[in-house]
């Protein structure tokens, strides 16, 4: 099986999302299964110093469109750390298998955060509920009016795309209610166990 995983982020940047690609592309590259998961993951972090010859699986970074497009249609499998419209779109297009993970909330929120600004309290739902003036006054403070409007006219072919992902995996029972997609389903981060512990991993359940 051929699986592409595509994370905007990626080593050696540092993050949570970073983070989460790395284990689960190490994770599914070392499996012991006959055939051998072939992992590649495609970033748009750039390399510097980082040695992509020491991971064991293939990484590729800053693919043209001529490439991406190769790649998706080689793999059997997409996950997408995030809902990234490119990707996401190529991969449906294809007919191919395709996970969404959601770490925020960019599939029903314009910034993602569903945070209104500038108080940066909780948002009630303004863009699920069509208000989408509030969703313009919310970023254009910081980000300015064009921005603004370019994120909420971004949100709703992102929210169509995922909606017809095959699994739409949420890292908690909170992001599966506030997104609101069909085929969602909740995988807990996960943290690698010390060496010589019985199990696998620690999944926290936030």
């Amino acid at each position: 099986m051929k699986v592409l995983i595509y994370s905007h982020g990626f080593a050696p940047q540092i993050g949570g999302v970073e983070t989460y690609a790395m284990l689960l592309a190490q994770g599914l590259a070392t499996r012991r299964v006959s055939p051998p998961i072939q992992v590649v993951v495609v970033t748009h972090a750039l390399r510097g110093a980082f040695d992509d010859g020491a991971l064991p699986f293939s990484v590729v970074r800053r693919p043209g469109l001529a490439r991406l497009v190769s790649l998706i249609q080689r793999s059997d499998v997409v996950h997408l750390a995030g809902p990234v419209l490119g990707p996401l779109f190529l991969a449906l297009l294809f007919r191919k298998p395709v996970v969404v993970e959601h770490h925020g909330y960019q599939a029903n929120c314009p910034n993602g955060l569903l945070l209104y600004e500038p108080s940066k309290s909780p948002c009630p739902g303004h863009y699920m509920q069509h208000h989408y003036l509030e969703c313009l006054r919310c970023n254009a403070g910081e980000a300015g009016w064009l921005t603004s409007l370019r994120w909420l006219v971004l949100t709703a072919p992102r929210r169509w795309l995922c909606s017809r992902a095959n699994v739409n995996l949420c890292i908690t029972n909170h992001v599966v209610r506030r997104v609101e997609l069909p085929h969602s389903t909740v995988v807990y981060y996960c943290v690698p166990e010390p060496p010589g512990a019985d199990a696998v991993a620690h999944c926290g359940q936030g």
